[in-house]
């Protein structure tokens, strides 16, 4: 094993490779001979493959490599299936048969346009029908099910039954030269039902000519989910899957290579780095090594850990930083545990001074809590913590190693131990856990609103401030549903205490800063704007849908041009009449009250607010419309801060003072005095703050 060298660093983006040129892993020849292989078998009858191997094995990666092949003449029409689009079999049954209808028509110069067409009239006699199939226990399609296909058919406004249909599409499949190749990726990584709906479909519509099914699974995840009472999940695979082939997992001298190539590129920005050679061969041995299994766990361990090693690595032993990051990146559990345990990881004791039973009973608790990695902590304590071996064998570190721990900077000595623990607080782990918890729900707007929710409030900015990390795995299909939950989530999120002078977090920036990366996904503008016009018809305060016109729209230094300005000028103007027609069903929600009246008074030139209005609404304008600003003397580090409102904003919302002070009295008369309506009295007397902020600072 090589000391970490200085080099380029990979791309630390977990996704699969595209094209040969990225193949580190030598796969391509497998993949494009088992490519060519599919070419010479008989489709005639149509044909299942599955592409086997467990999660983090380069499936899909393999499977790109043999759409190279493809894509060689004569050339095999591909088409892509995203079984993460679709909840339930009805829909399942449409998204499918949509697709393979839209890929045909525009493929091969219209070459299958006629069954593109008859393939979409099967596909709405076979949407009801789809809930009969049966998913284990029966023949690829039962006489109950022909029948019951028969039957719905008959009562269609095409008057053809499915099995002419079929007959119909079969017949001009066979004419196809070439077979159509139908990709389905992912299927491991859904539900069990919906793996269940998955191959349902696939039994449905398996024997279809020139139809070849790839189908990219963890054979033992997709088997548990299939196996019913009746049949095992593996008899009920064979009889759907006709050839497969299992992506072979990565020899360790090639996934060490990566390793060290990823430490690489995460070590070279750091000035002069310095590796203690003769103790990290055998941490890389005895910690490190054995918690990577596959690529996919070398790409996610250089991402998590590339922050924290590159700001501690001057400060704290590299060695050390490197394993305990290994811990918190695959052992989450046991590094909270490790945190709470910093006494007792790093107190020395002399020869004869007696052992600390509390401590002990800790380390014993630690060790009954995690016998699946007792060996990794007892390599740990011989390694990172060595004055913990007294815990667990007869070997005793006193006060005297202590000075050589500190002048290393080694996490042995509890000063290190706190730097590192207090860089990386427990609370921002758990933010980046809940976090990567809410990136997997971002396709199901129920799901993640249920899970943010479940959250404590004071997380709630942490956790989608972390979504911001994942956003080249964004996909288009998360834009719509995760907006939605995110801006509809704005009013919930606490705003920080502003303690600090600089400090500028809001809530409604944060959650913009990933919907904007989610629109970003979207590579056209029409369909951009049809994603728009989707989120804004499911929000529920009129200031998420302003936030989301500004963020869209192109307003200098707010608007990011990601709409046209046709489409802006007109979703402003819908917004503008409504609000002007339809007041807020719930006010107390409205977290930008004032900003949103202001933008129908700039629009219709109107005066939009009065006394006479809902309490609750002008005590929200009021709140709003109050901004604190912050003052520090040169030998002091105490902020002053003081509360101001946008009073002349507010005198054009109102139209007068006089009525503003009819606002405040019905206010009070309604929900009680308090502060906010004090500092309103203030300027109704005509106090003025002596730092006057600009008119439209409110925030």
């Amino acid at each position: 094993m090589s000391n970490l060298r200085t080099e380029k660093p990979n791309s630390l983006i977990d996704s699969p490779i595209v094209t040969s040129a990225e193949d580190e892993l030598n796969r391509s020849k497998v993949a494009h001979y088992f490519a060519d292989s599919l070419r010479e078998l008989d489709a005639s009858q149509g044909l299942v493959v599955g592409i086997l191997g467990p999660w983090g094995h380069g499936k899909s990666s393999f499977i790109n490599l043999m759409k190279e092949q493809f894509e060689l003449e004569p050339t095999l029409t591909v088409i892509d299936f995203n079984p993460w689009m679709y909840s339930g079999s009805e829909e399942l049954v449409n998204f499918f048969f949509n697709e393979i209808t839209a890929e045909l028509k525009i493929s091969s110069n219209n070459q299958f346009a006629k069954v593109a067409d008859w393939i979409a009239k099967y596909a709405s006699i076979l949407k009801p029908v789809s809930q009969l199939i049966p998913i284990a226990g029966a023949g690829l399609l039962g006489e109950t099910v022909a029948n019951a296909v028969q039957g719905v058919a008959d009562t269609t406004n095409a008057n053809l039954s499915a099995s002419k249909l079929r007959a119909e599409i079969s017949a001009e499949l066979s004419k196809v030269e070439q077979p159509i190749v139908v990709v389905i990726d992912d299927i491991d990584r859904l539900s069990k039902n919906e793996i269940r709906e998955i191959f349902k479909l696939v039994r449905l519509t398996a024997n279809f000519p020139n139809i070849v099914y790839l189908l990219a699974f963890d054979r033992k995840i997709v088997e548990a989910a299939l196996a019913d009472n009746v049949i095992s999940g593996r008899d009920y695979l064979e009889k759907i899957v006709q050839l497969s082939f299992d992506v072979p997992k990565i020899s360790q001298p090639l996934l060490r290579t990566r390793v060290f190539s990823e430490l690489d590129g995460i070590i070279a920005p750091v000035a002069n780095p310095v590796l203690d050679a003769s103790r990290w061969r055998d941490v890389y041995w005895e910690i490190i090594d054995p918690l990577f299994s596959n690529i996919r766990d070398v790409k996610r361990y250089a991402t998590s850990c590339r922050a924290t090693v590159q700001h501690l690595a001057t400060e704290i032993d590299l060695v050390d930083l490197l394993a305990m990051e290994a811990i918190r990146v695959f052992r989450p559990e046991l590094f909270h545990k490790l945190s709470d345990l910093r006494v007792e990881l790093t107190s020395t004791r002399g020869l004869m001074s007696n052992n600390d039973d509390r401590k002990q009973k800790a380390i014993d608790r630690l060790l009954e809590e995690s016998p699946d990695d007792i060996i990794l902590i007892r390599a740990l304590f011989n390694r990172v913590f060595p004055s913990a071996l007294r815990y667990i064998e007869n070997n005793v570190y006193g006060d005297n190693w202590l000075k050589d721990w500190r002048l290393a900077h080694r996490m042995a000595h509890v000063d290190f131990l706190n730097m590192y623990f207090d860089q990386v607080a427990p609370s921002e782990l758990r933010a980046f856990r809940d976090s990567e918890k809410a990136f997997t729900l971002l396709t199901d707007a129920q799901a993640l609103k249920s899970y943010l929710n479940s959250l404590k409030l004071e997380l709630l900015e942490a956790v989608i401030e972390g979504l911001t990390t994942y956003e080249d795995r964004f996909s288009t299909e998360m834009v719509v549903p995760a907006s939605t939950v995110l801006l509809n989530l704005i009013d919930e999120i606490p705003v920080s205490e502003q303690s600090g002078f600089f400090d500028i977090s809001r809530p409604d920036m944060t959650v913009g800063r990933v919907v904007m990366r989610l629109l970003l996904r979207v590579e056209e503008e029409s369909v951009r704007e049809e994603f728009v016009s989707q989120i804004l018809g499911q929000l529920e305060t009129y200031s998420s849908q302003l936030h989301l016109l500004n963020l869209v729209g192109n307003r200098a230094g707010i608007g990011n041009n990601l709409v046209s300005s046709e489409f802006v000028e007109k979703a402003e103007q819908h917004f503008v009449n409504r609000l002007h027609s339809v007041p807020p069903q719930q006010p107390s929600r409205e977290w930008d009250a004032w900003r949103i009246y202001n933008k129908v008074h700039e629009a219709l030139n109107v005066i939009p607010l009065s006394s006479e209005q809902n309490p609750i609404l002008l005590k929200m304008v009021l709140k709003t419309a109050k901004t604190t600003s912050r003052s520090q003397s040169l030998d002091s580090r105490f902020v002053t801060t003081e509360e101001h409102l946008a009073w002349d904003i507010l005198t054009k919302l109102f139209g007068s003072d006089f009525e503003i002070q009819n606002a405040v009295n019905a206010i009070r008369d309604s929900l009680g005095d308090d502060e906010l309506l004090q500092l309103a009295d203030k300027y109704l007397s005509g106090w003025r703050p002596n730092n006057t902020f600009p008119s439209d600072s409110a925030t």
